[in-house]
Formats: C-alpha cells, structure tokens, sequence
C-alpha cells in the first residue's frame, strides 16, 4: 500500500481500501476506497485522498498539508521519503473557515531517528524547528 498505485507514491503507509472501524470511525467502505488516518490539532480525522491534481495557485484556494519525511529528494523514485508510520497533518478540517479540500504539501523534514506521530498538529510542526518546504504539490 505504501506505494500507492498510479498516485506516484503519495498515500500514506496507513491508508487502506477495507472496512475501517476504529473508535473514531466506523466505514464499511462498499467501494474499496483509500481512506486513512491524518492529524488536526492534535486530534485523528479520516481521509480519502484522491490523488494529485494541478491548479494555478494564484486563483485556487488550498489549505495546508505537511507530510513528514527523512529526506526531500532521496526516496524510491527521487520522491520524497516519508517516514513510515507517521500520520499526515492537516491544519484544518471541515468547518474551519480556512478549510479547502485541496492540500498543498509542506515537506517537514527530520532526522532519522524521529519517532512517527510526534508531531501531529500544525503548530506541534512550526514549533519543532524543523526545516519545512513548501511544495508545488497538490492534492485532493
């Protein structure tokens, strides 16, 4: 699953296409859709990512994705790597008036021996003092 299909590697180790019954959430998922866990303030939501789209950033509102990785440009394929196990961290969700379902990535880069789900809010990553890279990535 970490690699994604066709999406070039961007879902999560977490993301599943079964049935998800957790104490937040229970989908029974009838279209085997990839849903997974992501951070808001600290607290879990659910999502189902779509895959990348391209969009003028200048005219298209977006919210912010940061995406948690060991390194930008050594992974499998020259993609970022993720660190595995680690949830993706939204900074907002449905409700928020900054909200929008398109999520630009914000690469948060840490040292190796960083352990997965430290860091799950928005503000958790911009007090970390860890370097964050605005990519021209978007997704839905």
């Amino acid at each position: 699953m970490a690699d994604g299909g066709g999406s070039g590697g961007l879902h999560y180790t977490r993301d599943d296409t079964g049935p998800v019954a957790t104490d937040e959430l229970t989908y029974s998922n009838p279209h085997h859709q990839r849903i997974g866990p992501r951070w808001v303030r600290g607290e879990i939501v659910y999502a189902m990512p779509c895959g990348v789209i391209h969009i003028d950033a200048t005219k298209q509102k977006w919210a912010k994705e940061y995406v948690v990785v060991s390194s930008v440009d050594g992974g499998p394929g020259g993609r970022p790597e993720r660190v595995p196990n680690q949830y993706g961290i939204y900074d907002s969700k449905p409700g928020d008036p900054h909200y929008d379902p398109v999520w630009r990535y914000h690469y948060v880069v840490v040292p190796r021996d960083y352990q997965p789900n430290s860091l799950r809010s928005e503000e958790d990553v911009l007090k970390s003092g860890y370097q964050v890279i605005q990519a021209d990535m978007y997704t839905l």
